[in-house]
């Protein structure tokens, strides 16, 4: 499965504020809150299975409150930095 955490997935900042910006999606909820709510929205997500792509264009914050949530749910989480670099970046076998 292929997760966008760029800030065009509703589910996944669902209780931030996003607002548009010279055309661009602009986050305005604090990162010291976003943190959380991005975090609580990942954990209620039913999200397991063998791999997981994690891409979009977002913070850092961001991938590694979501790869803390999936890192045990999936055998494999791969990091694609969207120029289609596919990284395998955590396995269990």
């Amino acid at each position: 499965m292929t997760l966008n955490l760029s800030l065009k997935n509703a589910d996944l900042y669902k209780g931030c504020v996003i607002e548009e910006v010279a055309g661009r999606l602009n986050l305005s909820t604090p990162v010291s809150e976003a943190v959380n709510i991005v975090g609580k929205n990942i954990a209620e997500m039913d999200l397991s299975g063998d791999e997981i792509e994690l891409t979009g264009p977002m913070a850092v914050w961001a991938y590694l409150v979501v790869f803390h949530a999936v890192v045990h749910r999936f055998n494999k989480v791969y990091y694609n930095d969207g120029r289609n670099t596919k990284v395998l970046v955590a396995a269990h076998g």
